[in-house]
């Protein structure tokens, strides 16, 4: 049956944005090494969990053994001619060998391996205490969680993000001696900082969670979240409000408290002439507050902010409203220096802060953002241009006036205390200026997409200073050598790439990547910048950005993205349209389209079994019907759908996945290798031909078919 098990690590709190992943890992290290020193049944699944607060990591485990299982092992010795004489008895160095491991020669058996006949020995290891194994393995699954930083803070050389207070480890009621950062194990643990008693002593492993929760210790992270959410809708409840949906912030929160409870606050409605944005992110990223909105939403479909806010204290009550009246009275300060910063930006227009932007640093090698303003405009004329005529009308007016505008906010006193809200200021000060809506609206969208899967610019005009701008970007940071690598990535320009992806996709815009991003590299005009390798690297980063984002933002499978990358990565959206194509095809006819697959995966590797490149074959040296026949359907298959959008695509691939009879007929009825070596070359340039007309929309040899290994 085994014992159950209880770890608890205890310390000062650990940051909200790095504990459950901290837990996370550490269970599952200690988990790993558990079975690994096989203390763990290998047919029974033992039951464990993994919890945290700020302060404490917490593992359980059931089913633990109190010791290791003896177990045999075998010992390889000397080869067997070494190990015995000619007459068959044992050599010095066979008995040499036993004695070593306190065996007489007599046990010596003869073994076979890879290398040829030698000697080893049946060796008994008995099973270690699982008490003295804990002692190695707790430590050591700590040290193996990969932290962002550490710290060392007593003598004991142990580092970790802050510093420990107590440790807790039970195996059945028996406490395990454990040394950890100076720290000895014992069976006490602690409650709540200031509600809960400093020493609580355990029995057991069992009933451990209840036993916190009596001292205001909620070690579920679901428990903690419903006691937020409970008591976010009792201080709104009957009020016409609600909470401002906000999943970071109350994830956040979440790992921030072990006794989360909601304090209702009020601020002066006049603060609600600042824009919605300023006062959010001030109650958000700066005090950690809900915002609260109008329930019914306006005209406009928004739901007006409320002067009110929800912050969460890690304590049980406000009986006196302390806690409400100093957070109101924070929260104002905060917002008179708001107010203040936003009437001092509306002195000075955007325009006015053009020539201040040769002051504000792009990247110290790259220049000035006033450098890359003119970057940015030249290649959103060069985009806007690009796509006049191709796609629905917009306003190129309003892309170069956002162009020339889009890093002036970052002159201003609102983004320089308040960083988050670079571009969104832009926006806001663009439409209090009158500039008009579509110049604010790219103004504000300029870095949009935010995450992979989060929403691109709204606006054709957003949309295109917002590529000018990441493209820039890119453009000067591979060209510095700045290319992100495993983890690496201090620039962002994997985000950044996602966007252009993005965008991209969500606008339908027919770019090329190639020409675009040369287009970005000569805005540096810098002879030091070398274009070819450059682009070079930016086109496979691109590659593997497409991938990420069509494998898993848009969910398509693995083989089918990399089929249809591997024709051509420069032009997402037309990737995008091969792919859907792809997927429809394969999805309507999938027998057909498996053996259409299968054909050109036997012409790729007969070609390339016979290093044959040579596509140029002749029509009066093809003999057999079914050459003559797969010729002219490859032919007709291959020129249907080339208007180059995803229904011709599809057409396209459907008159491939029609050619499955005539591939199967060739490989039944023609010999490729034949004696006749003219024969043989126009058939194997055939094949060559084919292959490449039938996989313009597809790399048909990236295609798993049901069987085969990917």
């Amino acid at each position: 049956m085994g014992n159950d098990l209880l770890v608890e690590i205890g310390g000062e709190e650990i940051p909200a944005r790095m504990v459950a992943g901290i837990a996370e890992s550490f269970a599952a290290s200690l988990l790993n090494e558990l079975r690994g020193q096989q203390l763990l049944s290998a047919t029974d699944a033992p039951q464990t969990a993994w919890a945290y607060t700020p302060r404490r990591l917490v593992f359980e485990c059931s089913g633990v053994a109190a010791r290791q299982a003896d177990r045999e092992e075998q010992v390889l010795g000397p080869p067997a001619k070494v190990a015995f004489a000619a007459d068959g008895s044992v050599s010095a160095q066979g008995a040499n060998f036993a004695a070593k491991f306190g065996a007489p020669p007599s046990a010596l058996q003869r073994v076979q391996t890879p290398k040829g006949d030698y000697v080893a020995l049946q060796r008994q290891i008995p099973g270690r205490d699982a008490a003295a194994l804990l002692g190695e393995i707790i430590p050591q699954a700590l040290r193996n969680v990969q932290l962002p930083k550490a710290m060392q803070w007593n003598e004991s050389g142990f580092r970790f993000i802050r510093p420990l207070r107590w440790l807790t480890v039970l195996l059945g009621g028996e406490v395990v001696p454990v040394e950890l950062a100076g720290l000895r194990s014992g069976r006490t643990t602690e409650g709540h900082r200031t509600l809960g008693k400093r020493a609580i002593t355990l029995n057991s492993p069992a009933g451990f969670a209840d036993v916190l929760r009596q001292q205001f210790v909620l070690l579920s992270r679901d428990e903690r979240r419903a006691r937020i959410e409970q008591g976010i809708a009792a201080a709104l409840r009957g009020t016409g409000l609600r909470v401002r949906q906000d999943d970071g912030l109350l994830e956040t929160l979440i790992n921030l408290t072990e006794f989360p409870t909601v304090v209702k606050g009020d601020f002066d409605p006049a603060f609600l002439d600042l824009p919605a944005e300023v006062l959010v992110t001030v109650m958000r990223d700066h005090q950690k507050y809900f915002a609260v909105e109008q329930e019914k939403p306006a005209a406009n479909g928004e739901h007006p902010l409320a002067p009110h806010f929800l912050a969460i204290m890690d304590l049980d009550a406000d009986r006196e409203g302390l806690i409400r009246h100093g957070h109101e009275r924070v929260l104002r300060a905060r917002f008179n220096d708001a107010r203040f910063f936003w009437q001092t930006d509306r002195k000075r227009k955007l325009e006015q802060r053009i020539a201040d932007l040769e002051y504000v640093t792009f990247q110290a090698q790259l220049g000035s953002y006033a450098e890359k303003t003119k970057r940015v405009v030249q290649l959103s004329r060069l985009l806007a241009q690009h796509f006049n005529g191709k796609i629905a009308a917009f306003q190129e007016e309003a892309v170069q006036q956002a162009a020339r505008l889009l890093k002036c906010d970052l002159t201003t006193e609102v983004v320089k205390e308040f960083t988050e809200l670079q571009g969104m200021m832009g926006g806001l000060y663009a439409r209090a200026e009158g500039l008009g809506e579509a110049t604010a609206v790219a103004i504000y969208d300029q870095y949009k997409p935010l995450a992979a899967d989060a929403e691109p610019p709204r606006s054709l005009e957003g949309a295109i200073v917002s590529l000018a701008d990441k493209l820039d970007t890119l453009a000067g940071m591979f060209a510095l050598g700045e290319i992100p690598s495993g983890s690496r990535d201090p620039y962002a320009l994997r985000r950044q790439a996602n966007g252009v992806v993005r965008i991209i996709d969500r606008h339908k815009l027919p770019i090329d990547l190639q020409g675009v991003l040369k287009e970005a590299l000569a805005g540096y005009d810098r002879e030091d910048f070398e274009s070819s390798k450059t682009i070079e690297a930016l086109l496979q980063f691109f590659r593997e950005r497409e991938q990420f984002y069509f494998e898993e933002i848009a969910a398509f499978p693995q083989d089918e993205v990399r089929a249809v990358l591997a024709v051509n990565a420069s032009n997402p959206l037309q990737a995008a349209e091969r792919l859907a194509a792809l997927h429809q095809v394969r999805e309507q006819q999938p027998q057909a389209f498996a053996a259409v697959a299968a054909a050109l995966k036997r012409m790729r590797n007969i070609v390339r079994k016979e290093s044959w490149t040579e596509s140029a074959w002749q029509q009066q040296l093809l003999k057999e019907n079914a050459e003559k026949e797969l010729a002219s359907r490859v032919a007709n298959a291959a020129g249907q759908g080339k208007a180059g959008h995803n229904a011709g695509y599809a057409e396209q691939l459907l008159a491939i996945a029609a050619l499955a009879p005539q591939l199967e007929e060739f490989f039944n009825a023609v010999r490729v290798n034949d004696p006749d070596s003219a024969l043989r070359a126009n058939r194997l340039s055939l094949l060559v031909w084919a292959g490449a007309e039938l996989s313009r929309v597809a790399d048909f040899s990236e295609i798993v078919i049901a069987g085969e290994r990917p």
